[in-house]
């Protein structure tokens, strides 16, 4: 028997993953661009935007998690071709969304505590708080677009996205050019200025979005506008995968603490290596985001064997494409670090950990991969013990004793992450393939009219 590549199957997920993946980076290069202008300012502004996007994101994190479940239960509906559910579904979780916007901005007085057990340096910390509040008062602008850009790929409008993400990048390239440095009538505003075009971008999104994104909807017949019965039963799979989520980034922000502790040198290492390194980790999440609408599409039609398909494809897919870009960090470190950096002691600390980032990429790409497929399946729950038991009982200690006990510094702490990154993607894989058989589609009950949701 020969084998041959499942070529086809290869294409259908390539088909919808690149313009993902296009789109992914070019947000990416966005976040280089912004270390780029704002390492201009000097290491305390580095380090001040690494802090502040550290605990931005360390809120973000769980709403994410939470209106990630749409990228579950959203393609099963468009499997069934249930046009008036899908509807009432987006009505609903758009205005639970903007609501939810509102909680991040609420949040800034704890957040701005936070940071000062971060760092000791006054400077940074005032740098990361005007930082960070321009940035939580836009945060309805970015839970919006977190849901709408689960619609369009439910939809399958990745074309859509690709498209969108290039405009919003060249828009926050401009912003920082007018913004940071003050070009013409616009006053330089330094670190503000980032933040103020990070703002502008976001609000150029999520018009993008719902403006194209609506002509889906306005034609199809109108159920109620809002659905108690829907959100409760999203909530069902959103609530456990909001708390992975929360689990993961408190587990993030403890370990850029542990970094912090080192010093300012250290937090502007990690900052900058990695940026580059996440140009591999987004391009694997964009291929992780197709692969839990496809397993979920699938589960929706009854065809368990074809999601099968769709998990082993997109994990070979993703080793290969992020095993690629590890070999650069490995064989062109310095090359990379030094589009980002001129400072020379930056230079050698950065390349020293990027080279180091560069092992870990086959494991990290699989554990994305399978835990996409069980996201998928809709078992959120599972995920969520299992990142709770290895993030706080393996991942941490592992990267304390790493940093502190053996004093490999930023480096040691990578240790502790990469070694819960291989168990996690074994565990995955074991999981998947074990109850994707068993998997039954999400619950989508059927939507009732406006009065029978107030009786």
């Amino acid at each position: 028997m020969t084998w041959v590549l499942p070529w086809r199957e290869y294409r259908r997920l390539l088909g919808l993953a690149l313009p993902v993946m296009a789109g992914f980076l070019a947000f990416h290069v966005l976040g280089i661009v912004d270390v780029i202008m704002v390492g201009r300012l000097g290491r305390e502004a580095l380090a001040a935007v690494g802090l502040a996007n550290t605990l931005f994101f360390f809120l973000i994190a769980p709403l994410e998690g939470f209106l990630g479940a749409a990228l579950i239960i959203l393609p099963a509906l468009v499997a069934q071709k249930a046009t008036t559910k899908l509807r009432t579904a987006v009505e609903t979780l758009s205005l639970v969304s903007f609501l939810l916007g509102g909680v991040v901005f609420v949040s800034f007085p704890f957040l701005s505590w936070y940071l000062g057990t971060m760092s000791s340096d006054e400077t940074v910390l005032c740098l990361a708080r005007e930082y960070l509040l321009i940035r939580v008062a836009g945060g309805f602008l970015w839970t919006l677009s977190l849901l709408w850009y689960r619609v369009f790929l439910a939809l399958e409008k990745n074309m859509l996205v690709a498209i969108f993400s290039y405009l919003v990048v060249g828009v926050n390239i401009v912003g920082n050019w007018l913004f940071i440095f003050g070009i013409g009538p616009f006053p330089a505003m330094g670190v503000a200025g980032a933040a103020f075009a990070t703002l502008l971008a976001q609000l150029v999104n999520v018009v993008l979005m719902v403006v194209f994104g609506w002509k889906s909807f306005v034609s199809k017949e109108k159920g109620s506008f809002f659905s108690w019965t829907f959100l409760k039963e999203f909530t069902l799979i959103g609530w456990p995968m909001g708390m992975t989520y929360l689990i993961e980034i408190v587990a993030w922000t403890l370990f850029v603490t542990m970094i912090a502790k080192l010093g300012t040198m250290a937090v502007a290492t990690h900052e900058i290596a990695l940026k580059i390194k996440d140009i591999s980790l987004l391009l694997g999440i964009a291929i992780a985001n197709v692969i839990t609408q496809q397993v979920s599409f699938f589960i929706g039609q009854k065809k368990p064997e074809e999601a099968c398909r769709v998990v082993k494809r997109g994990a070979e897919i993703n080793a290969f494409v992020m095993g690629v870009i590890g070999i650069g960090y490995w064989f062109f470190p310095e090359v990379l670090v030094g589009l980002v950096s001129q400072d020379g002691a930056l230079v050698e600390s950065s390349t020293r950990l990027l080279r180091f980032m560069a092992l870990y990429q086959i494991a990290d790409a699989l554990f994305i991969a399978y835990r996409a497929g069980l996201e998928g399946l809709g078992k959120t729950a599972l995920i969520r013990n299992v990142s709770l038991f290895l993030d706080y009982l393996l991942w941490l200690p592992l990267a304390w004793v790493g940093t502190f006990l053996f004093g490999w510094g930023v480096i040691g702490a990578w240790v502790g992450l990469t070694a819960t990154v291989v168990v996690l993607a074994v565990v995955f894989f074991r999981v998947f393939f074990r109850e994707v058989w068993k998997a039954k589609i999400p619950a989508t009950p059927v939507v009732s009219m406006a009065e029978e949701e107030l009786r």
